[in-house]
């Protein structure tokens, strides 16, 4: 977390949870969630899925996109289904 502070990450995502299981933190369940959200504001994608993606970009020889999260407005909610888009 601290490189990502450093660095001034603004999103951190995966194909996967971005915390480890269970926790290496004594008494948190989920520290890199606390530390992301709460500490730092920064926005988390978990599981995310390239199996779509991967194929479109071998094919156009690119490996940049722009990249489109629109999250659910969800008063006081921490978290949102999102429908990623690559604008290619």
């Amino acid at each position: 977390m601290e490189f990502l502070a450093e660095r001034e990450v603004a999103v951190l995502g995966s194909d996967g949870n971005n915390d480890t299981a269970p926790s290496t933190t004594q008494g948190v369940a989920f520290p890199v969630h606390v530390l992301a959200v709460h500490a730092m504001g920064l926005h988390l994608l978990d599981y995310l899925r390239f199996e779509d993606l991967a194929p479109v970009c071998v094919r156009q020889g690119r490996w940049s996109f722009l990249c489109v999260i629109a999250p659910l407005r969800l008063p006081s909610a921490t978290g949102s289904p999102v429908n990623p888009l690559a604008v290619l």
